[in-house]
């Protein structure tokens, strides 16, 4: 798979057609901009920062929206196309004198509903009390506190029987409630004596009167009447809402749209009257994009190479084929690569789908998840749900190997005899000692695949270090061929590869180069190395130092990527142990509660594993095989637009 093409181009126009360039750049869907120092030949440009005129009309319709109760959402906006911000102001100002009452009273009104409501909550624990409360507030000389206080808090009251004493009214599991009087000479000493244990003040509004169920019938009949007026102004708020509903639409789309572009002037540059623009655009759209332009008298569109500008890096936008685009997201996810370097999605198509089929083998759960993933890309996400329909269908070839359908390990038997195939399906427990084994073998040809593929990029950059002599490279893959040949042969094959010409030329020769990788390729660009490091002396020995245990970690990352691919082996194991639990639970079962176990079970080992393996191969993918070529350093490609969505969610 390969990188977009792209193309620079400089907009320059007089500044009175700088709005209506933005808004073709918006249009194409495909302009991709950059901030506008210089201009192509050099010359610095005066940056326009301009305070945008419509960000706080902008808001001022946002909250109208809010306060009438209409979900804002993107519609046609002609019918504004010469408004002036000033007469977006009025419109607003006009369209709030009617509201403004309304909304102060409505919210002023429910906060009273809210604070009685909580009153009769606070009233309703004092029914012990018989005194009425403007008996108990009306007294000069003595304060009086009513609250709650924690249980556990009750006897330290009386170390202090002399100051006050407190009436106990209503006795909960956490809490008592309560009053205390005291003289208001030692109100304040009293005061913090409660507040030091914890005492909860509870403040009655001046509106209450007489005893506690007087005093509650009466917050009742207001909090009625209060609703009531609270109703009829929410009948009056919808009447306007009604009303305006349309116009506040259109409005703030217009609005929305002149926010968004007058934002893109702080990219745009300002030289002796007119205006300059630059940006990256597809080159695939490139005649379309200067179509676009064509309407604009004083406005010219100039494409250059990509690399024409020093002064801006060039976006990546991944070209993927149908199969692969799924998986862009995974590639997304860890980082772009550069523009002009290497697009690994298809590598991680095919590796994904392969280890995630081998890992997740069963034919009917495979065929359940291609069939989810073909839901959730129609009504979800379609790259989410791409993924999910090609791992699912990978899921149901190699369940078909196992011969695993829900959990029914023999059920396709008879259809391998019946075509003469005696070695399928693979019976996971009794070959785990080849599966554990086959997995490893797949780590070593990934891991192959991943120092191969470096060293292409290596050679096309240029960099020979990387290419030839890292542990990446072509020493670093014939020292990890020659170990791993070695290993094979002598424990498995029993067979004499480790001879000394070998282990030589093979393996320490090879390991020689990537010891000496940097004065290697200093000598294959014909430059002078010296012993140096960020601009300081190194010595020999501090060189021999470095680098030895820089080997050395290379070579506990080979041993510990290669073993790492054991788990692909292990997830086929847990898998069909799994559901050997699903179908055992099964047995145990009456007849009649088999079918809802099996289907439980089935949707439980499916949500749990199935994620499980997800993350594991995303893990693989990153760490064991990304890490050895991968550099995600790219910069993404974002075309300017007005972003509508972002502002109603």
């Amino acid at each position: 798979m390969a990188i977009e093409k792209m193309a620079l181009v400089n907009i320059v126009g007089m500044k009175n057609e700088l709005n209506e360039a933005l808004v073709k750049c918006c249009e194409s869907g495909c302009f991709h901009i950059e901030p506008a120092f210089r201009t192509s030949n050099g010359s610095v440009v005066h940056m326009l920062s301009e305070k945008n005129p419509y960000s706080s009309t902008l808001k001022e319709f946002s909250n109208l929206a809010s306060a009438l109760g209409i979900v804002l959402k993107e519609t046609v906006s002609d019918k504004y196309d010469d408004y002036a911000p000033e007469d977006f102001a009025e419109l607003a100002a006009q369209i709030n004198a009617e509201i403004d009452d309304l909304s102060v009273f409505r919210q002023e009104t429910s906060k009273s509903i809210s604070e009685m409501e909580n009153t009769v909550a606070q009233v309703n624990h004092l029914k012990g009390m018989n005194s009425d409360f403007d008996r108990i507030f009306s007294c000069r000389h003595t304060a009086v506190r009513i609250g709650r206080l924690p249980v556990d808090n009750l006897q330290k009251l009386d170390y202090y029987e002399e100051i006050f004493f407190f009436v106990p009214f209503e006795m909960g599991k956490d809490f008592c409630w309560g009053m205390y009087f005291c003289p208001k000479s030692d109100s304040e000493l009293v005061d913090d004596i409660f507040s030091s244990m914890y005492f909860e003040r509870i403040h009655i509004p001046s509106s209450v009167r007489g005893n506690p169920d007087e005093a509650l019938v009466r917050l009742g009949d207001m909090i009625k009447e209060k609703k009531q007026s609270l109703e009829e102004c929410e009948k009056s708020i919808k009447n306007l809402s009604d009303k305006y509903e349309e116009q506040i639409q259109q409005v703030f789309t217009k609005l929305k749209e002149l926010n968004d572009i007058f934002d893109l002037r702080r990219n745009a540059g300002e030289i002796k009257g007119k205006f300059y623009l630059k940006g990256f655009i597809p080159e695939k759209d490139a005649d379309r994009f200067e179509k676009l332009f064509a309407g604009l008298k004083t406005v010219s569109v100039v494409r250059m190479p990509p690399d024409a500008d020093a002064s801006c890096t060039p976006p990546t936008m991944l070209k993927n084929s149908w199969l692969a685009r799924p998986f862009g997201m995974l590639v997304e996810m860890y980082g772009l690569p550069k523009y002009g370097g290497f697009n690994p999605t298809a590598f991680v198509a095919l590796t994904y789908t392969l280890l995630f089929g081998i890992m997740f083998g069963d034919l009917g759960q495979g065929l359940l998840l291609f069939l989810g993933g073909l839901f959730v890309g129609k009504k979800v996400s379609r790259q989410a749900g791409g993924m999910v329909s090609r791992v699912g269908l990978s899921s149901m070839i190699f369940g078909t190997l196992y011969g695993s359908v829900f959990g029914y390990e023999e059920l396709l038997d008879p259809v391998f005899e019946s075509v003469g195939i005696d070695f399928l399906p693979l019976k996971v427990f009794k070959q785990s000692n080849f599966i554990l084994i086959t997995a490893v073998a797949i780590g070593v040809v990934l891991i192959f695949m991943s120092m191969l593929i470096n060293i292409y990029i290596g050679f096309k950059e240029k960099n020979y270090e990387k290419a030839v002599f890292g542990n990446n490279g072509i020493a670093g893959l014939i020292f990890y061929g020659s170990v791993c040949a070695g290993v094979v042969g002598t424990v498995m094959l029993d067979m004499e590869i480790m001879s000394p010409p070998f282990v030589i030329f093979m393996i320490v020769i090879p390991a020689l180069c990537v010891f000496c990788r940097v004065p290697l390729a200093a000598a294959v660009k014909f430059r002078e190395w010296r012993l140096s490091e960020d601009g300081e002396k190194m010595t020999v020995g501090n060189f021999i130092v470095e680098n030895f245990f820089e080997m050395f970690e290379y070579v506990l990352s080979y041993v510990s990527n290669t073993m790492s691919f054991l788990r692909v082996g292990g997830f086929v194991l847990s898998h069909a142990g799994m559901m050997l639990v699903v179908m055992t639970l099964m047995d145990m079962c009456s007849a009649a509660a088999q079918p809802f176990v099996l289907v439980l079970g089935n949707l439980f080992v499916m949500a749990i594993e199935g994620m499980i393996v997800a993350i594991q191969i995303i893990r693989l993918e990153f760490y064991e095989i990304f890490s050895r070529f991968y550099e995600g350093d790219g910069k993404a490609f974002e075309p300017v637009s007005v972003s509508f969505s972002s502002q109603t969610d």
